[in-house]
């Protein structure tokens, strides 16, 4: 069942329960090279020449995995993401492109922004060993999780927390969490980045994971509290069409002996602002209860300037990306520079994420950046091993006491 258009599309039924994939690229030699060896793997393969063809296919043909270049004659592979994202909301996508690696991997990070189950890039010339490789890794972590499978497991409760220390970079003191969702089902742990994009399309999904979240820390927060320390927990853009969210969230802490002062709410910066009043009405009236509001992954998204423009945060949050590459790229040490003097000029937290060395942690710290967070303090923890690591890190602390301006 390996066929390319104008043949007719090989349709999904329930009598055939193989593995479907498509592969989009108008190149014929590597069409052909694609469907010998996608059905020698025993898979279903279509292959079409333009985002047109893969586009009206996908009404008879669903599949759970696409190859996509990144370059056609009039469209580029982005917009092809864009176009996949809300028609095919349940497969994977892995990029095949000759051209330079950094776009690429820009490409990559783009796709997963739009809510897209992103698999690790093939750049070109692709191999049969690359190829072959690229379908059994999928095929070990099976296709993509529906928002079923999500809500089912939030109230079985199988989604439980760990917690990420973050520390003043100045004085080295702890200064609270960030709560990430974790789920493990039979003992095997299925991975943040399959279910969370899962999540991040469906809006009443999105509402139900932030609440319990918040929910999960408060009943854990004799781990994570403490003078001054705050719980982070990520909050899906889809939570903004929620007009009642301020509410709902104030409502949760309740007569938990916590309040909105306790928690960050950390918004990507890819947050729709199709509806820019409503954010700004929301996210202001989550600022008036207390919720700090954290921009997240700072200077990956397009608009970002835009977003700080318009919503009024608090916290801005440097993406990884740049953090990596502090010690060996002057860019990147310039852009993280100039990211927290933004900060600081908007009277604004700045925390950096990915932190894994000690140069690192020196470089943020000689620039003034607030607070940060990565493996080179603590990995991801649950509840029980957080009390004990802040017991440790305290004791390796300097004992005279925090000053103010820590």
């Amino acid at each position: 069942m390996t066929q390319q258009p104008p043949h007719p599309v090989p349709s999904s039924t329930a009598r055939d329960d193989r593995l479907r994939v498509m592969v989009v690229d108008d190149d014929d030699a590597f069409r052909s090279f694609f469907l010998r060896v996608a059905g020698r793997a025993g898979w279903v393969a279509l292959a079409v020449d333009s985002p047109d063809r893969a586009l009206a296919a996908l009404s008879s043909f669903v599949p759970h995995l696409i190859f996509l270049d990144l370059s056609f004659p009039d469209m580029d592979g982005l917009a092809v993401l864009s176009e996949l994202a809300p028609r095919c909301a349940d497969a994977a996508v892995t990029l095949t492109s000759s051209c330079d690696p950094e776009v690429l991997r820009s490409a990559h990070r783009v796709g997963g922004r739009l809510g897209v189950r992103m698999l690790t890039p093939l750049p070109k010339p692709v191999t049969m060993d690359d190829l072959t490789q690229a379908l059994r890794a999928f095929e070990s972590e099976g296709p993509a999780l529906t928002p079923t499978a999500v809500r089912e497991a939030l109230d079985d409760g199988l989604i439980n927390l760990v917690y990420q220390p973050k520390i003043c970079l100045k004085s080295m003191a702890y200064r609270g969490v960030e709560a990430l969702a974790r789920w493990s089902a039979n003992g095997t742990a299925i991975p943040p980045g399959q279910f969370v994009p899962v999540v991040e399309r469906d809006e009443s999904l999105s509402l139900q994971l932030l609440t319990h979240v918040v929910a999960r820390a408060v009943s854990q927060a004799s781990s994570w509290r403490g003078a001054g320390a705050r719980c982070a927990v990520n909050m899906s853009a889809l939570c903004l069409a929620d007009e009642r969210l301020p509410q709902r969230l104030t409502d949760t802490l309740r007569g938990t002996g916590l309040s909105p002062h306790d928690f960050v709410l950390e918004l990507t910066e890819t947050a729709s602002l199709q509806n820019p009043d409503r954010v700004e009405r929301i996210l202001t009236g989550l600022r008036i209860r207390g919720f700090t509001v954290s921009l997240d992954d700072f200077g990956t998204g397009h608009s970002s300037l835009m977003h700080l423009q318009r919503m009024p945060v608090n916290e801005i949050k440097i993406d990884q990306t740049f953090v990596a590459t502090l010690e060996d790229d002057p860019r990147s040490d310039q852009i993280v520079r100039l990211m927290v003097t933004l900060g600081q000029t908007l009277n604004a937290t700045t925390v950096a994420e990915g932190i894994e060395t000690e140069a690192q942690a020196e470089i943020l710290r000689g620039m003034s950046c607030d607070e940060g967070q990565g493996y080179y303090f603590a990995r991801p923890m649950d509840a029980e091993h957080l009390e004990t690591w802040r017991g440790m890190w305290a004791n390796k602390q300097p004992k005279d006491p925090p000053t103010a301006e820590d």
